[in-house]
């Protein structure tokens, strides 16, 4: 079942790439409009060359997938700083180190599967810190990585990466 949710993942990853690469090109437009999260984005910028996005950003700015989706994090989140909290104060508690990593967990799955990829390796590297042990924790970091690499994307720096993409209301 895992292994079949992480070829899901890399799947939608790379079909979302690849959508992305070939929206990267625009030439001579006053106005160009791309569909991206069943919203239109308009560019107001008019170009008589050939212009290319970064390769890591898409349209929206973002170096997210472009098949990422904002996701309510918002009592995961919560979640995360009280056990924060509990863990400053008695980072000796094997158990308070266990729901901190946990926590961050359950947010970076979340994330993934919100196509967050960026942000998720952020919370599953931080939990992994606390521990290193969790199995499926690490096979979905590896995952993770591994989709970078076979994309010939680098993944963000360990502290550099993004958080949450905002819901909007």
């Amino acid at each position: 079942m895992k292994k079949n949710l992480s070829l899901i993942f890399t799947a939608l990853f790379l079909i979302g790439c690849q959508n992305a690469a070939q929206q990267t090109l625009t030439t001579n437009t006053n106005t160009a409009t791309v569909k991206a999260d069943n919203s239109a984005i308009v560019s107001s910028h008019s170009t008589d060359a050939t212009t290319t996005s970064p390769p890591s950003a898409n349209r929206t700015g973002s170096t997210e997938s472009p098949m990422a989706k904002p996701v309510d994090v918002a009592e995961m989140t919560a979640d995360i700083e009280r056990a924060e909290k509990a863990y400053e104060q008695n980072s000796k508690d094997a158990k308070t180190k266990s729901e901190l990593a946990k926590a961050y967990f359950v947010r970076a799955t979340a994330l993934t599967g919100a196509a967050q990829y960026r942000a998720a390796l952020g919370d599953y590297r931080k939990g992994l810190k606390l521990d290193p042990n969790d199995e499926a924790a690490r096979k979905m970091h590896a995952q993770i990585l591994s989709i970078f690499k076979s994309i010939g994307r680098e993944p963000p720096k360990e502290g550099e990466e993004p958080k949450p993409l905002p819901v909007k209301n």
